[in-house]
């Protein structure tokens, strides 16, 4: 009997044995997809491109930005999709329509683990539903120096007759820099005297153009049609750094600058949440931040971050004037069909 549990024992051993010598199957493990909505030029101007790989490599995943069109088109797509979401993040979001995804109940909040890169003023959303991951820009007026040798340096400079039909701009109904200089006017002069501004304003104006690119790649740039136009406040940066050219300078009224802030946020629903805080506190990350100047032509957010030398042409506000995102969410629609009124008249 003794002899028996002995053999029995042995054999359990070698079993163990040859278990434990036995090399593990590994686990194959389908990386993690990120899916981010933003807007087309977000995409075409490469600031994923640049920065992807370095949170894929970090995550073993894969980061992939969808867009369908405009800010405006792709939130509405969002909004579509809420009860269904296919996206994790929105990036892109601006003071034109940050209301809008409020009222929507878009996004989860989260407070990143590196927030304290966000000057404390520019953090609009004390909810952390949304954060600014840069900023604060303007829009500007952006001149040709050899067309245009004294610019405009206000709002009522505009009006002066030395500057009949020179300006170009935008469409504020399909156009996110058009509704921003609409907004602008309505924030200098308030929601009574904007529309007599425009009145005023129609005789400098040349041309209103539906979207940024006609206005200022091909009116404003190719065509040369007028010397002035709305953009934005890094637009000289971009002409210097990419044609050396010192041409194109900008303006920002000294009434104060359109505050201008972009912001990501998480979308209620993700099924990957964990991974999509981790890339928000990657976007505030230098990693991220110092790739934002040359690629999305915007300041960071995160102010420790060194500018390149061509941003020395940029133009930077003396102080940034804003409305409340609940009035502009409130109103917008009133105060863009008084001005389609005041624009269309004969």
């Amino acid at each position: 009997m003794k002899k028996a549990i002995i053999l029995l024992v042995t054999f359990v051993l070698m079993l163990t044995s040859v278990g434990c010598n036995k090399k593990a199957t590994p686990v194959k493990t389908t990386p993690e997809t990120l899916t981010i909505y933003t807007y087309d030029s977000f995409v075409s101007y490469g600031l994923p491109e640049a920065t992807n790989s370095l949170f894929e490599k970090k995550y073993n995943c894969k980061v992939v930005y969808k867009t369908f069109g405009g800010v405006g088109a792709t939130l509405n797509r969002l909004i579509l999709e809420k009860k269904n979401p296919q996206a994790d993040l929105f990036v892109g979001l601006n003071m034109n329509n940050l209301q809008k995804a409020f009222n929507e109940d878009l996004f989860i909040p989260y407070r990143p683990k590196n927030y304290t890169v966000i000057p404390e003023q520019y953090r609009i959303d004390k909810q952390w539903r949304v954060i600014p991951f840069d900023g604060p820009n303007s829009l500007a007026i952006i001149y040709d120096s050899e067309q245009l040798k004294n610019p405009p340096h206000s709002f009522e400079d505009l009006l002066k007759p030395e500057y009949k039909g020179k300006l170009i701009l935008e469409d504020p109904r399909t156009s996110s820099p058009g509704m921003g200089f609409l907004l602008w006017t309505i924030a200098v002069y308030g929601e009574n005297g904007y529309i007599d501004y425009w009145k005023k304003l129609k005789p400098t104006i040349y041309h209103i153009y539906p979207n940024w690119t006609s206005a200022f790649d091909t009116a404003f740039v190719k065509s040369k049609e007028a010397p002035m136009v709305i953009s934005y406040d890094a637009d000289p940066a971009y002409f210097y750094h990419e044609n050396k050219t010192t041409r194109y300078k900008a303006v920002i009224p000294k009434e104060g600058g359109w505050l201008q802030e972009e912001f990501v946020g998480i979308v209620k629903g993700t099924k990957h949440k964990k991974l999509a805080e981790e890339y928000v506190d990657f976007m505030l990350s230098n990693d991220f931040q110092k790739e934002i100047p040359l690629h999305q032509w915007t300041f960071p957010i995160n102010k420790s971050v060194k500018l390149p030398e061509c941003f020395k042409y940029a133009v930077k506000a003396d102080k940034y004037i804003s409305l409340p995102p609940d009035e502009i969410a409130e109103k917008s629609k009133t105060w863009l069909e008084k001005w389609v009124e005041m624009i269309t008249e004969e």
